[in-house]
Formats: C-alpha cells, structure tokens, sequence
C-alpha cells in the first residue's frame, strides 16, 4: 500500500492554505458533524489536507475520513480522492447533509453510532476507552 513520506502529508503549501480557509467559513452542516464528532471519543481534524486534497474530517487513529455531501459536491471528484486516500489505507464515510437535519430518515444520532462504530472497529478501541498516547506529532 502507497504511503506518504515520513512526517509529511504530501500536502503543498496551497493545499494547506486551502484547508485553513475551509476551516474558517465551514457551513451549518460541517459544524453539525463537527460537534457529533468532537463529543465521540476519537480526535478528528477537520479540513485536513492530504495531497492534493482536503478531507472535511480525519480520524489519524482509525484511519478514517467522514465527509458531508452536499447538494454541489461533485461524485466524479470525489469518487477520484477516495480512490487516493483508500491507497493510503483511508476509508471514507459519505454522509449526506440532508440526514443531518431530516428527522424522518437516517438522522443525527444514526450517523453519529454508526461512526462510533466504525472507528472503533478500526482503531481496536471503545469510545470509552483512553486513546492511546501520542508519540511525536500528528
């Protein structure tokens, strides 16, 4: 499996402007899942740059990158970057914007199990449990 280079994420130095700026002006749906996320027991990063592109969110302990899909996201695109990220051994969780408000379909609380679910099913942890500790920076 392709890897990036020791201590690099082989973002350039426009790529990380470009997730600095996405980090300021998130839109109502980003800041949705930023909060279900920050209260799940994983670290996420949010708009963080790797390669030529920048993940709405990443798990670096469960390798995992969820993304919101709204109306104007581009499938070919995107379809493009996960092919990227799953090289570097990355999954993606796609969760439409629209779940994130419709109280009748897959609604907040889904999602929010359901990524629990899937980091700890990749990290070899609980929630609950203490992350493990942090050797050098992230």
């Amino acid at each position: 499996m392709p890897q990036l280079p020791p201590n690099s994420r082989g973002y350039d130095e426009a790529s990380k402007r470009r997730a600095r700026t996405f980090r300021k002006n998130a839109n109502v749906s980003e800041r949705v899942m930023w909060e279900l996320l920050r209260k799940g027991g994983f670290k996420f990063r949010r708009q963080h740059a790797v390669g030529p592109y920048t993940l709405d969110f990443y798990c670096a302990e469960a390798r995992l990158c969820v993304e919101v899909d709204g109306p104007m996201h581009d499938p070919d695109r995107d379809e493009q970057r996960d092919r990227f990220i799953h090289t570097l051994g990355v999954l993606t969780l796609r969760v439409p914007s629209a779940d994130l408000f419709d109280e009748s379909g897959p609604g907040r609380a889904d999602w929010e199990t359901e990524i629990r679910r899937v980091c700890e099913g990749r990290a070899g942890r609980k929630a609950s449990d203490p992350p493990p500790p942090r050797h050098g920076r992230h």
